[in-house]
């Protein structure tokens, strides 16, 4: 049997101008006839090949000693060269012709007509003995020659194989057909000759060790087989099986079917001869050919064989197919008989009609391949109809909830349907599909199985409840201890328990508590609401400031009248159209100092009101419209300026603590500042006794947000996989420092909202450009679904983007959903921009008010 190339390298080895022709090869070892300068040798492919001196032909070679034919005069004589002396040597001279020598060893054979018939000689170069055989040799081809044996094609009948044993002497006939047997070639005990005792010539071997085995026909191709020989277990010949004269090799170790081309050629490939893996050719005929050679990569070519289980059953049948090929095989075809095939190793397959199949399996590797069938190997006998399992985990929970589905029954379907119920489908055996919205679902599943579809539906089988969403609300968030904070549940979801902790110690069950402090201090507010199905918890760090109560100043009692001094108006500079939380009338007492001519301090009332600007000014510049489109506009910037009030200066003596009246009535106490851009949807919240200061360490006077192209925002970076949503807002001055975090809020609409909140994919948090690091900064940030809001803790001034962490299944989740992961925006696209103006008193220094003074 013919297969595929044989595994290796071929390489020219002399492709001189002019005929190179009749090779032999010994180990490295090459030598030819160069048709223009007589015996060439070589010690390998690509190495100089070195002339022997002289004319001739018919060369052999065996180690350091090449031999071959050449005229002397007047007729043909035998010469041997040296290759480790260099020296050339006749060993005929007789004027008869001794003629195509061949050599193995120390051992030289040829034809020899001295005696006046022709004879073959065999010399002993160490000795130089000579023996001759007796017989009466066809002289076509040169004998073959091995380290025991002498073999040639004898003239009785019409040529048969004899063998000479050296070491005893013997002579006998190898073959006895009445066809002619030519052109032996020997290696060891093996004999391979020429052999046309089936019309056209086929490769033939005896080994003489195993004379049970018979003469062995090699090949069995109707063309021509010619001109084999043989080293070890490896055996070439010329072979026209493919139109043209090509070399052919047979690995014995592989078996005699394993016959291989080593280079197929549409020039002719001649007289081959072996050594070890290495085979040397003529290539072409004539002026025109030239010696290559192939060296053979040894090694098995894979035994296919393969088993089955089951091998018979009714349909569908799951059959599970397992290599149990040999050698080594790198690739596997299977096929399975209903017109499906596999590359895997080990396939399972699933056979869905009645019938009979033919299974095969063709294994191959670098060396060859192999092909193994087995006739009618599975029986499926009739269809059995299997009903619809499936099921799914959870059954219920929040939105978003993610659903397991596995396809449990039939087992060994084609094909698989999945209606979620929501719109949603897959072609998967088990799915995941998340469901978006509320609602009771059903599930349908259907199967193609066995060339039919089966259909099973669940009813109600998924319920999604709305998630659970605490928040929560305070009045009022600060004030003077004792202080009581009516708390107010907004949760969403349907909460059906509430554990409150207030910070102080103190837990309450109630949904809307009232709860009194009684010490000063700022507290922590967390709530956890709960469900059937879910607990979530919400807190408020920092929410609810208490204050001390003010301490009355006593004031000296010495007798001195103060004398009143005019009232000093002081007018706010112009403020932008923004709402601002106006500034308390503040009556000061003034400062006495207790010494016998004291002057009194005069009263200063300051009424600081704000004072809108007129149209034209900074705010003319904004697109702002509601809380449902862009922001800023323009890409100007507002500011509020410090007016340039002042506290007025103490004197030497003890100062009473200023008293002043809020204007809405309430208990004296430290306020909080809140700030709203002009299109609702950014606020800045800044607690009591925070203060703010430049780089350089002065105050800040001035806080700005400006709006800023797109462009101008830095790429967001992080550890997670960050992405931009669109809204940023950039506080000014650069560097500016708060000496307690303030609070930062996104507010939202509600279709904002729907957009960009999603947490079964992302994390929405407040980064800070860090500008001398060149690098965002995530802030504390705290998401707000009761009420549309994200709120962050910032510390200073900057740039601040609301981003969103997407995580790696949030990632392919999206991707699934056609939705870009790496600049994701949600519905709305616009750059949402706010402009804050805070004003700054008392020189700067403090971001509050003082309800009993400034």
């Amino acid at each position: 049997m013919a297969g595929e190339m044989a595994p290796g390298n071929v390489v020219p080895v002399s492709i001189e101008a002019g005929p190179q022709e009749y090779p032999d090869i010994d180990g490295d070892m090459i030598v030819w006839v160069d048709g223009r300068k007589s015996i060439y040798y070589s010690s390998g492919p690509g190495v100089r090949a070195w002339s022997v001196a002289g004319e001739g032909g018919s060369p052999s070679v065996s180690g350091d000693y090449i031999v071959w034919e050449e005229i002397l005069n007047m007729s043909l004589d035998i010469c041997l060269f040296d290759l480790s002396g260099g020296v050339t040597r006749v060993l005929t001279d007789d004027p008869t012709d001794q003629w195509m020598p061949v050599i193995y060893g120390e051992r030289v054979a040829w034809y020899d007509a001295r005696s006046g018939s022709t004879d073959i000689c065999l010399y002993d170069i160490g000795t130089g003995n000579e023996t001759f055989i007796s017989c009466s040799p066809v002289t076509e081809w040169r004998p073959a020659l091995s380290e025991r044996y002498l073999v040639w094609e004898e003239g009785s009948g019409n040529g048969d194989i004899w063998l000479y044993d050296i070491l005893t002497g013997e002579r006998r006939q190898i073959t006895e057909n009445s066809a002619r047997q030519t052109y032996p070639s020997i290696s060891g005990s093996r004999i391979v000759w020429e052999d046309y005792r089936n019309g056209a010539p086929d490769i033939y071997l005896f080994d003489l060790e195993d004379p049970a085995a018979g003469e062995q026909r090699i090949t069995d191709d109707p063309a021509e087989q010619v001109s084999p020989a043989i080293d070890g277990d490896l055996i070439a010949w010329e072979d026209k099986r493919d139109g043209t004269w090509n070399i052919y090799i047979c690995d014995l170790a592989l078996g005699t079917d394993k016959q291989m081309p080593v280079a197929p050629s549409s020039t002719e490939q001649l007289y081959p001869a072996v050594s070890n893996d290495r085979i040397v050719w003529q290539n072409g005929r004539g002026e025109r050919s030239d010696i290559y050679a192939f060296t053979y990569f040894r090694g098995a070519i894979p035994v296919a064989e393969f088993s089955a289980n089951p091998t018979e059953g009714n349909a569908v049948l799951f059959v599970r197919f397992t290599d149990r090929s040999t050698g080594g095989p790198e690739t596997w075809f299977w096929d399975l008989g209903d017109g499906y095939t596999s590359t895997e190793r080990n396939p399972w397959h699933l056979y869905e009609f009645p019938g009979n199949y033919t299974v095969s399996l063709t294994v191959s590797n670098e060396f060859g391949s192999d092909t193994v069938t087995k006739s009618e190997l599975i029986h499926v006998g009739p269809l059995e109809i299997r009903e619809i399992q499936f099921q799914a985990r959870p059954l219920a929970g929040p939105v978003p909830l993610k659903v397991l589905f596995l396809g449990d029954e039939p087992n060994y379907a084609r094909s698989w349907y999945w209606d979620f119920g929501d719109g949603g489908t897959s072609s998967h055996r088990d799915p995941m599909h998340t469901y978006r919205r509320p609602g009771v679902y059903n599930v349908t599943l259907t199967c193609t199985y066995g060339g039919i579809n089966l259909t099973h539906t669940e009813y109600g089988f998924i319920t999604v409840y709305e998630r659970l969403e605490p928040s929560f609300l305070a009045d009022p968030v600060n004030g003077t201890a004792p202080l009581s904070v009516r708390f107010t549940d907004t949760s969403t979801g349907g909460p059906e328990s509430w554990l409150w902790d207030f910070g102080d110690g103190v837990t309450s069950s109630e949904q809307n508590p009232e709860h009194t402090y009684l010490n000063p201090g700022t507290y922590t507010v967390s709530l956890m609401v709960g469900s059937a199905f879910q607990n979530e918890t919400a807190v408020k760090h920092g929410y609810i400031q208490v204050v001390p109560a003010p301490t009355p100043t006593v004031s000296p009692t010495l007798p001195i009248t103060p004398t009143p001094s005019p009232t000093v108006p002081v007018t706010p500079t112009e403020s932008p159209t923004v709402p601002v939380t106006p500034t308390p009338t503040v009556n000061v007492t003034p400062t006495v100092t207790p010494t016998a001519s004291a002057t009194p301090t005069p009263t200063v009332n300051v009424t600081p009101t704000p004072t809108q600007t007129s149209p034209g000014s900074g705010s003319s510049g904004g697109g702002g419209g509601g809380r449902g489109g862009g922001g800023g506009g323009g890409g100007g910037s507002l500011a509020w300026t410090d007016p340039g009030w002042r506290t007025p200066a103490s004197t030497a003596g003890p100062t009473p603590r200023p008293t002043a009246t809020s204007p809405s009535g309430a208990d004296p106490a430290v306020s909080a500042l809140q700030f709203v851009s002009p299109d609702g949807l950014v606020s800045l919240t800044i607690a009591g006794g925070i203060s703010a200061v430049k780089t350089s360490g002065a105050p800040v006077t001035t806080v700005t947000l400006e709006s800023l192209d797109v462009d101008s925002v830095p790429p967001i970076s992080g550890e997670g996989r960050y992405v931009f949503t669109g809204f940023a807002c950039l506080i000014g001055p650069d560097g500016a420092a708060l000496s307690q975090p303030a609070t930062l809020v996104f507010n939202f609409s509600q279709d904002q909202w729907e957009a960009l909140y999603d947490d079964d994919r992302k994390r929405l948090v407040v980064q800070r450009y860090n500008r001398s690091a060149d690098a965002w900064e995530e802030a504390i940030t705290t998401v707000h679904p009761g009420s549309w809001s994200i709120s962050a803790e910032i510390s200073s001034s900057g740039l601040y983007a609301l981003c969103a962490e997407v995580s790696e299944e949030g990632i392919a989740e999206m991707a699934m959903d056609g939705l870009d992961p790496q600049f994701w925006t949600g519905e709305y696209t616009n750059l949402i921009f706010a402009l804050l103006a805070l004003i700054i008193l008392c020189g700067g220094t403090y971001l509050y008010f003082r309800k009993d003074g400034l």
